[in-house]
């Protein structure tokens, strides 16, 4: 498969966000929960204006979304194949760790 160079910068870029141990947490987090900031700032034990911050950055490359249901918002994740991508790098680490051969 031909891959464009805009492709790649923009695949650069969603590797840059997810390159945030914090973010990582929040999007695991939210693959078992549609979650408020205060369930989210609850499970991950970071500042309330940290996760916030996280939060619009995932929300602005469209990792999450969130819909408004009276005084809160609620996010959820918005493409499950990003924690593919999450585990399959993960999985890599854990060889690395762990001095094991990779396996396909």
């Amino acid at each position: 498969m031909e891959v464009s160079d805009q492709l790649l910068v923009e695949a650069a870029k969603i590797y840059k966000v997810l390159g945030n141990v914090n973010r990582i947490k929040i999007l695991r987090f939210l693959e078992r929960h549609e979650a408020d900031v205060t369930a989210i700032v609850s499970h991950v034990q970071l500042p309330q204006p940290q996760v916030s911050h996280q939060l619009a950055i995932l929300f602005q490359y469209q990792l999450v979304s969130k819909t408004k249901r009276g005084k809160h918002v609620y996010y959820c994740l918005d493409d499950p194949h990003i924690l593919e991508m999450v585990d399959a790098m993960i999985g890599h680490v854990a060889h690395e760790i762990k001095h094991e051969p990779h396996h396909d």
